[in-house]
């Protein structure tokens, strides 16, 4: 116990001579002036023009800022209601080339649905090998000249227009500075 004693007060009394010792470095070394020594210059005036204090200029300011505030929000909302009709001129040409395919896959699905089923009712029964062989052959060519007026019929489609790209805005006019 006292072995524990004897090591927390030591860690303590180092602890915090580490923490005081620097402080002790930082003091500051130069001499209090006194009334004998000669005075200094003042210091040198500010360089940065001061803000503009007459309320005629503030208003001003304040107006021309209200004009070009207006004018900001007159652009960036045209921008946005050009970028709305467009979008939704591209939201309706999509919806039409969807809608054209759709069409082209029914009509082809109609197609070989249809051959699918003269084939199933050429084939029912008693047939020859041969009569099989030719409704086979006919299905084949039937699915075939189906697939390749599907593919003219969807190349025939007229090309997608590219996506608008949002307009970029620019950035908001900055309010004069208040004195």
């Amino acid at each position: 116990m006292k072995r524990n004693v004897i090591g927390t007060v030591s860690a303590v009394a180092i602890g915090a001579s580490l923490l005081l010792a620097p402080t002790a470095a930082f003091a500051d070394a130069t001499p209090t002036p006194s009334a004998s020594s000669t005075p200094s210059a003042s210091p040198a005036p500010s360089t940065s023009t001061p803000p503009v204090t007459g309320k005629g200029a503030q208003k001003a300011a304040r107006d021309a800022y209200r004009a070009q505030l207006k004018a900001w929000q007159d652009a960036r909302n045209a921008a946005q209601s050009a970028y709305k009709t467009a979008i939704q001129a591209y939201r309706d040409a999509l919806k039409a080339n969807h809608t054209a395919i759709a069409q082209i896959n029914a009509t082809f699905n109609a197609a070989v649905t249809a051959a699918r089923a003269a084939y199933t009712t050429a084939t029912t029964g008693t047939v020859t090998a041969a009569a099989r062989q030719s409704a086979f052959n006919t299905r084949v060519a039937t699915i075939a000249k189906a697939t390749s007026d599907r593919a003219a019929a969807i190349a025939a489609l007229p090309a997608l227009p590219a996506k608008p790209v949002a307009p970029t805005i620019a950035p908001k006019p900055t309010p004069p500075a208040k004195s």
